[in-house]
């Protein structure tokens, strides 16, 4: 499997504290049967030089531990209105240098300036892979934003711990809405601890295959994440929209 969003790398946000904290995050993703992961430490302006600094790290100490993971770079991005241009200058990184940029916004807020974000974004030639859509208030209260996105161009990225219940039964039921009807384009862990809000995908890949299908599965975990950092188009049906 493929994770596209992580806080793996140490000291950077609310992630990982310490090198020893990344190395066993490192250890739980790969007996759940990741092998690709993406490093998506929080940004909203440039952290490009320490960002990518601690990833060779990192990258040495679990080569050196021989464990098999490969590190992607990325960042999770804050959605500003200079967003698009930080894009343009490198001082934001998309996911291993595709147009896909994962971009968050803040869980309480109206959605009419994150659509401008997004379309922006999008008119600087970027297609936003949006982080964690269920999570978001405005979201759950009108759902036919995702319709917008979705038109616009937009991906979305669901959390495992959504899914799972972690962050309550509302956040699950929009999380579950959104693969149900087709808006998901990706699964990932999101993770930001060994312990709490874990790498381990295994549980909620066995939870999509046995309540949905095994291709859904492989949609989610495998098929669209590699695209997405191979820098290929992702190919989606059309929806079931929110009416």
């Amino acid at each position: 499997m493929i994770d596209l969003h992580s806080h793996i790398l140490p000291g950077i946000d609310d992630g990982s504290q310490s090198f020893e904290e990344s190395i066993n995050m490192a250890r739980l993703a790969v007996e759940s049967g990741v092998t690709v992961m993406a490093v998506t430490p929080h940004c909203m302006n440039d952290r490009s030089k320490e960002v990518r600094e601690k990833v060779l790290v990192l990258r040495d100490i679990l080569k050196e531990a021989q464990i098999p993971l490969k590190l992607c770079m990325g960042m999770e991005i804050f959605g500003t209105e200079y967003t698009s241009r930080l894009l343009r200058e490198k001082r934001l990184f998309t996911l291993n240098k595709s147009k896909y940029p994962l971009v968050e916004f803040s869980f309480s807020t109206s959605g009419e300036s994150e659509t401008e974000i997004l379309q922006d974004m999008i008119w600087s030639g970027y297609k936003p892979l949006v982080a964690h859509p269920e999570r978001y208030e405005f979201i759950r209260e009108n759902p036919e934003i995702i319709n917008i996105w979705k038109k616009m161009g937009c991906l979305f990225q669901i959390n495992r711990g959504s899914l799972l219940g972690r962050f309550g039964s509302d956040i699950q039921n929009m999380a579950h809405s959104l693969v149900k009807r087709g808006f998901a384009d990706v699964v990932a862990s999101d993770a930001h601890s060994e312990k709490m809000r874990t790498p381990y995908l295994k549980d909620v890949y066995d939870m999509i295959t046995e309540k949905y299908s095994y291709d859904m599965g492989d949609k989610l975990f495998n098929y669209n994440p590699k695209r997405i950092l191979k820098n290929e188009d992702v190919i989606s049906l059309e929806p079931d929209w929110y009416r």
